[in-house]
């Protein structure tokens, strides 16, 4: 079975936050984050291990959308 994918904003949404909220629980500058939420720059890393950390959900489910259509 597939993964289930996820991106910025849903993980946001999931929680109840802005984006700007989720940026700075996850130690993320609020630009860069939104960057990413808008399919211009790719997450790194350590963005995707703050995004894990911070929502819950597993780093192989965190997604951003237009980088893996």
């Amino acid at each position: 079975m597939k993964n289930i994918t996820l991106n910025v904003r849903a993980l946001a949404a999931n929680m109840k936050i802005s984006i700007d909220t989720l940026a700075d629980l996850c130690g993320i500058e609020r630009g860069h984050l939104k960057q990413v939420s808008a399919g211009n720059v790719e997450m790194t890393a350590r963005d995707i291990k703050a995004l894990s950390k911070v929502t819950g959900v597993p780093a192989d489910n965190i997604y951003v959308k237009g980088f893996d259509d």
